[in-house]
């Protein structure tokens, strides 16, 4: 979300230009910037900036430091680019990142819970096979010696996707992912993420691979295709209670739109017993498309982008206006940045009720036997 235009900003952070603030999280505020050359040469970027007053908590800091450490590695058309990791004098740390010119899926589940139909099933099929192929890239990293890097999400959501008006899935935010870059060390039975969206090992504190992932990946194509939140419960508790053991439906009985094959690869995504699971994000990918072959198919990126350009073209054009506008001395960005105020509140009902505080990060503790021993809402 944007903030308002009144909202004092910093000038410069670093060598980058401040020009709007994009949105705000527990932990770091994002601002619209630009880097500036000679020439008149610019580039816009989305930088994530540290709060002043967590900048000082270690916890904190490491986990932004695993976010931009493990998300600099990654360099692959479906995840989000980092540029650069930085420290101002006085504010802390400061990530510079891909501006993203698109809408995070967040937006799309928001509209098919109110119509079921509004996007095709190529479409969302194509989008997911993106994603797929990204956290399958991300799985399979290796150093320049060939060890594995180990990453792990484990914060796969909504949020966390972003279609761009190019048709792209890209996914960000890795600041709870698991690899051999993490300055986090997450003590047994500590979890982190959003328990909606949560592997039953992940939840239960076990220990993950990639296809805890992929069971998170799953969640969310059937909720895109059905137009429902699958595990999403009035408690944390109860959400625990369906992500471990009450009855998964299929996607075909929530949406009698979804085709059989389809509703096949999401069941075998959405298995409990990881070994019966896709063995790779790929995999699952893979699946999707060709189940979706028989209804039109996979759709590609540029499908992808004119389809999508009929629903939010108004959106679109309206950061494209940001960012143009941004660029010039005359920028005002209290009338701008309120004209998005107001985009922003489309959709925003249903998607505050999709993503309350409930969804907020959070930790579970624990028992040895993976039965829930107390639940505790992260400081983020």
């Amino acid at each position: 979300m944007l903030s308002p235009g009144n909202e004092s900003l910093p000038a410069h952070v670093g060598k980058y230009r401040v020009r709007a603030k994009l949105g705000a999280g527990g932990m770091a505020d994002v601002y619209l910037a630009y880097l500036e050359g000679p020439a008149g040469f610019t580039k816009p970027v989305a930088l994530k900036r540290m709060k002043p007053a967590l900048a000082r908590v270690d916890e904190f800091v490491d986990l932004f430091l695993t976010e931009a450490k493990t998300a600099s590695l990654l360099a692959h058309p479906n995840i989000c680019q980092v540029y650069e990791l930085g420290a101002g004098a006085d504010d802390g740390y400061f990530m510079v990142m891909e501006y993203l010119l698109g809408v995070p899926l967040t937006k799309l589940l928001a509209k098919q819970i109110a119509d079921p139909s509004t996007f095709p099933l190529g479409m969302l099929v194509g989008l997911a096979a993106q994603a797929c192929e990204g956290m399958h890239y991300a799985h399979n990293l290796c150093d320049p010696r060939g060890a594995p890097y180990n990453i792990i999400h484990r914060d796969l959501s909504p949020p966390n996707i972003y279609m761009t008006k190019n048709g792209m899935a890209k996914i960000l935010d890795f600041g709870i992912s698991k690899s051999t870059q993490s300055v986090v060390k997450t003590a047994k039975g500590q979890i982190r993420g959003k328990f909606s969206y949560m592997s039953p090992e992940q939840l239960r504190g076990h220990d993950l691979d990639p296809r805890s992932d992929v069971f998170s990946l799953a969640i969310i194509v059937l909720e895109l295709l059905t137009g429902t939140r699958l595990f999403r419960r009035a408690s944390r508790l109860e959400t625990f209670e369906a992500v471990t053991r009450a009855p998964i439906p299929r996607a075909d009985a929530i949406n009698k739109l979804v085709p059989s094959s389809v509703a096949d690869a999401l069941e075998l995504g959405l298995s409990r017993d990881r070994d019966a699971r896709f063995s790779s994000a790929r995999a699952f990918g893979t699946a999707l498309s060709e189940a979706a072959q028989g209804f039109g198919g996979a759709w590609t990126a540029p499908q992808i982008a004119e389809y999508s350009e009929s629903i939010y073209q108004t959106e679109m054009r309206a950061r494209q206006k940001l960012l143009d506008a941004a660029q010039s001395e005359a920028f005002n960005a209290s009338e701008v940045m309120q004209a998005f105020e107001a985009l922003e509140s489309t959709d925003r009902t249903i998607a505050d009720d999709c993503f309350s505080p409930e969804d907020a990060e959070t930790k579970l503790v624990t028992k040895e036997n993976g039965e829930r021993h107390r639940t505790q809402v992260d400081s983020e």
